[in-house]
């Protein structure tokens, strides 16, 4: 039996948990041949070793460890044929009046410069091929705002503005770019949230949360995204490019 991306060079960031791990295990199990990036590099190792995946330590905000990511897939591979450019991170959780700009500037370096630098380093790789797809991660912050959260959500609007223009340079290349935008997940991001919400009962911010998902009352699982995100990577996606897909059980359908 034939997996849907047989054959197909995958660069997975972020994939050490999470978003990234669960949908590196995905392509893996659909015949992708993987590298995998991320600052983590015990956890990353582990992944590398159970998906046989080529292991690249970066930081995505870094200029020269994204290239190097890149250039490591390439040395490897010789192509780049599907990449979840998927890193981030959440930041510090406060008024504007109270975050510093390094509180900004933390989450901006990683969120929408990363995801910058990663769109520029692959797509210099996929013109010349003439094909590839990407996506990136952004997030429900990506349409809305919210007291207490704002580099997060300018990183989020930034990745949604990057998507589009990516998708309309690469179009004429054969080249298509989505993003995911989650909703409420049970990751270690989501927990950490919760965490700063209320650092004496973080289970009681997720339960009260998962009472506000109007379909399942639930917080959603890295398998649901895996899911929609190897979807946007495949062929049956073949006429979608330059938008954003909301995966978050109708809480922003009103």
């Amino acid at each position: 039996m034939t997996g849907r991306f047989d054959g197909k060079v995958a660069v997975v960031t972020g994939a050490a948990n999470g978003f990234g791990l669960a949908t590196a295990e995905r392509l893996a199990s659909e015949g992708a041949r993987l590298v995998l990036v991320d600052r983590a590099e015990e956890a990353l190792q582990a992944a590398s070793s159970k998906l046989n995946g080529l292991a690249v330590t970066a930081d995505v905000s870094s200029e020269s460890d994204v290239d190097e990511y890149v250039r490591r897939a390439v040395a490897e591979h010789g192509r780049i044929d599907l990449f979840f450019n998927n890193a981030g991170i959440e930041g510090r959780m406060a008024p504007m009046t109270e975050l510093s700009v390094d509180d900004f500037d933390r989450v901006w370096k990683v969120n929408a410069r990363g995801v910058f630098m990663g769109l520029r380093a692959v797509l210099k790789v996929m013109k010349p091929q003439r094909s590839g797809v990407i996506v990136n991660t952004a997030s429900m912050a990506a349409i809305k705002g919210a007291a207490t959260f704002s580099p997060y959500i300018a990183s989020k609007h930034a990745v949604l503005g990057l998507t589009k223009s990516a998708a309309l340079e690469g179009a004429p290349y054969g080249i298509r770019v989505n993003c995911v935008a989650p909703g409420h997940f049970d990751t270690r991001m989501g927990r950490d949230l919760a965490a700063q919400i209320n650092p004496d009962d973080p289970q009681g911010v997720l339960d009260e949360v998962s009472k506000s998902v109007p379909l399942h009352g639930r917080y959603g699982t890295a398998t649901e995204v895996a899911n929609l995100v190897t979807f946007l990577l495949s062929d049956e996606a073949e006429y979608i490019s330059g938008s954003l897909h909301l995966i978050d059980a109708a809480l922003n359908a009103g």
